[in-house]
């Protein structure tokens, strides 16, 4: 309803971090329209996500005294802490915006979280709620190269420039970047946003969905980039990778990528049905 299928495709790698959706779901939960009719709402939003994610709605049914048993607020509850944390970024989107329609929150609240978050989109409810999806050249108007950009969308967009560029030391910098915000984000603790993957790999092991041998493969691809002239540091020796290692580097990164997440989905839904 909100996004076009260019869109879509547009953020096939766009990353809204697990910290960010659950603070979008605090912010609900003391919004005053939305507390003002509490439980509702809350079956109303849960209802959406669930739609979104395919799966089934939950009718709720009041016994013939008006009331709800305990574990109808204790399901809700845990159903709610789900709604933003199951989705994928374009039906996040198209929540949110649901959600900015009914006034439980505003353009302004989500546009400075998206904007600390490095997000490629943002909101806007002039006339009706609608979606700006930030073109690439925007994107790296705002990020020089000389930047680690948190926004996988663009580093994938630079690892594919620097494929068809014939420039196989950036390829590299660019997977081993992509890796590490994958793995930043997957562990999800402030203590490692600052930290190099190296530092950090063991707790992304414990929390990574990947198999081991594909774990081994992103901490393998994080040293090539230290090791490689130039994919690192200036360098006056050449480079040794091959056309065909960086086209199969660039094809395995964004599987990984689409892997992970998708495998994190499941886990969260799977958490919440046990």
């Amino acid at each position: 309803m909100y996004l076009s299928e260019e869109d879509k495709t547009q953020l096939k790698y766009e990353v809204i971090s697990q910290e960010l959706r659950v603070h979008l779901t605090r912010l609900i939960e003391h919004s005053d329209n939305f507390t003002s009719h509490y439980f509702i709402n809350q079956n109303w939003l849960i209802n959406r996500s669930r739609t979104f994610a395919g799966k089934t709605i939950y009718v709720l049914q009041a016994d013939d005294m008006g009331e709800y048993e305990d574990c109808e607020y204790a399901w809700h509850n845990g159903e709610f802490e789900l709604c933003f944390r199951r989705l994928e970024v374009p039906r996040l989107i198209e929540l949110i915006c649901e959600v900015i329609d009914r006034k439980w929150l505003t353009t302004e609240q989500v546009n400075e979280l998206l904007k600390h978050e490095g997000a490629s989109f943002r909101f806007s409810d002039e006339f009706s709620i609608k979606v700006e999806v930030f073109s690439l050249e925007k994107l790296e108007e705002d990020a020089p190269h000389s930047s680690e950009h948190p926004n996988i969308r663009l580093l994938v967009n630079r690892m594919a420039s620097a494929l068809e560029n014939k420039d196989y030391a950036a390829v590299l910098h660019a997977s081993a970047s992509i890796f590490e915000t994958l793995a930043k984000d997957v562990v999800g603790t402030p203590d490692v946003q600052g930290k190099a993957l190296g530092k950090f790999f063991e707790k992304y092991q414990k929390s990574s969905q990947l198999p081991p041998e594909l774990q081994s493969k992103i901490i393998i691809t994080y040293v090539a980039r230290h090791g490689t002239p130039l994919a690192a540091h200036g360098s006056t020796q050449t480079p040794n990778l091959t056309r065909e290692e960086s086209v199969v580097l660039c094809e395995l990164t964004k599987a990984f990528v689409r892997i992970e997440y998708s495998l994190q989905g499941e886990r969260i839904s799977a958490r919440a049905n046990p």
